[in-house]
């Protein structure tokens, strides 16, 4: 799994806000904000960098796992795997 891990520096909590997130086959890309709680997934098409993917988090260019045929164990597996390689 390819992963891109960075902290966007915005005081969320003591430790700023870490972000890491992966590039799905398809082209969705999921983030697991690890300091605000928060997992989402992103839409096809957005550049798979931290600019990019903060600003569609910014403007919420989101879908959900069912609207692509994914189920939500698997979602969660993966969101799992990231948030359990960022704590590595």
């Amino acid at each position: 799994m390819q992963t891109l891990k960075f902290n966007t520096g915005r005081e969320y909590s003591p430790h700023g806000q870490r972000v890491i997130a992966t590039q799905l086959d398809n082209g969705h890309i999921i983030v697991v904000d690890l300091d605000r709680h928060i997992d989402l997934m992103l839409l096809a098409g957005v550049g798979f960098n931290q600019r990019e993917i903060m600003q569609a988090y910014d403007h919420a260019w989101t879908t959900f796992p069912e609207n692509i045929g994914m189920p939500y164990t698997e979602y969660y597996d993966i969101v799992r795997q990231l948030r359990e390689l960022a704590s590595a």
